[in-house]
């Protein structure tokens, strides 16, 4: 009797661990496949600046020859650093259309000049990154241009995530 319950006590032990690393295993392949987004903000999977592992599933999926992966890899980081600006720019001209809007009298004149202002930094950004996105095409041979804009395309249709170089 007493063999048999260390049996099921085993056989439930084992069932729990097994439960426990997929869950593990689960979380960890959830967070690293929606590890970043060029579209939104924050980009949580972005790569800090310096960092040599910069894009690896876009440059993979291009199959960059080393000398191409380097000279992006010292390009991305200046490129999404001066977008960062930009972006921390549109957010403090946010925080200060909220204020705005929460005045007692709203000065309308002042919300229209703000959001003037958050219009034309965005079209900076916009401008930024197709000119970062034809100078990245101009590096690439024809299969991998078509396989990049496929990809671009994609996330932005599908609003599937990946990091842009």
């Amino acid at each position: 009797m007493k063999v048999n319950r260390l049996k099921y006590l085993l056989v439930l032990s084992l069932l729990l661990n097994f439960s426990l690393l997929g869950a593990a295993g689960y979380t960890y392949y959830q967070k690293t496949r929606h590890q970043s987004s060029p579209f939104g903000y924050g980009a949580p999977g972005r790569v800090p600046m310096g960092s040599s592992s910069i894009q690896p599933h876009l440059f993979e999926a291009l199959s960059l020859r080393p000398e191409q992966r380097n000279l992006f890899e010292q390009k991305a980081p200046l490129f999404h650093a001066a977008l960062d600006k930009k972006r921390e720019k549109v957010d403090r001209l946010r925080g200060s259309l909220f204020d705005l809007m929460r005045a007692d009298y709203p000065d309308s004149k002042t919300i229209e000049t703000t959001i003037a202002e958050i219009n034309g930094i965005q079209e900076e950004m916009q401008q930024m990154v197709v000119a970062h996105m034809l100078e990245f095409k101009s590096m690439l041979d024809k299969d991998q241009q078509k396989k990049f804009f496929d990809l671009i395309q994609g996330a932005m249709t599908r609003r599937q995530e990946i990091q842009c170089p």
